[in-house]
């Protein structure tokens, strides 16, 4: 697949996913993709790839340093917004309570965020946690992201029938930016992405592991990041009297 990751490396025609692309193509995540959407909706397709070739020639989108301190109501403003993590940030020692590769978060589902005190030891220093208290007080959807093909499902497909979500915040591997690109591109959601600083998969295999729930390291998020994720989401912050409630996959706050 060299030449395919050289075709990456050039950006050939303004696109950085021909490996990605290849690999894929065979696997389930890859099937469905083409199928449910690029010939579902081709219309959609071609639209979504031309700004995704447009952002790459600008370089827009590729790390947090993109994104401007006054873009948090840019990509967190209503309902139709989404913040998403991925579950290896899901802390490792003490194993999460949760579980690691699901959508789960017991400290939402059961309600433990609204206790003053009993918290799980797991639970008191994650970050999803964490992150999950302040998209609560944004009103926004929170998702806690496993394979690309639950993604596809949860996620892209919903927007492109009925733009579901038009706005996001997701916390990445670097290694899933250019095809996350595309697909919220062909979605029709404007986001704002932030890279793993440790732990993270760097390549095709170690992702395709992960994608199948295989991740034993936990990653993190530089400190930096962390900060600028709170003063996004603070920006768009609506109150403190929010509660979620999960709904196949995805958390939805409501008053």
């Amino acid at each position: 697949m060299l030449f395919f990751k050289w075709l990456d490396k050039i950006a050939f025609l303004n696109i950085k996913v021909w490996d990605f692309s290849v690999n894929s193509l065979l696997r389930s995540y890859g099937i469905a993709f083409l199928f449910r959407v690029a010939l579902r909706h081709p219309v959609k397709t071609i639209t979504g790839i031309r700004k995704y070739q447009n952002l790459t020639s600008k370089n827009v989108l590729t790390d947090s340093a993109s994104l401007k301190k006054q873009s948090g109501k840019k990509h967190i403003t209503d309902k139709k917004s989404i913040t998403g993590v991925g579950f290896c940030l899901k802390p490792v020692e003490p194993l999460c309570i949760s579980g690691r590769a699901n959508h789960s978060c017991k400290f939402f589902e059961s309600d433990l965020y609204l206790q003053n005190g009993n918290v799980p030891l797991c639970c008191r220093n994650c970050l999803i946690k964490k992150i999950g208290l302040w998209v609560l007080s944004s009103k926004s959807s929170f998702y806690i992201m496993t394979s690309a093909k639950d993604i596809l499902y949860d996620m892209i497909i919903p927007s492109v029938k009925s733009e579901k979500f038009s706005k996001g915040l997701f916390c990445i591997c670097k290694f899933s930016f250019e095809p996350f690109k595309i697909a919220l591109s062909i979605a029709g959601i404007e986001a704002g992405l932030f890279s793993f600083e440790s732990g993270d998969c760097r390549d095709y295999k170690t992702w395709l592991k992960a994608d199948i729930g295989i991740k034993n390291e936990q990653t993190e998020l530089s400190m930096k990041d962390i900060k600028l994720i709170e003063e996004k989401l603070s920006m768009a912050k609506e109150g403190n009297n929010y509660k979620f409630k999960k709904v196949e996959n995805i958390f939805y706050a409501y008053d």
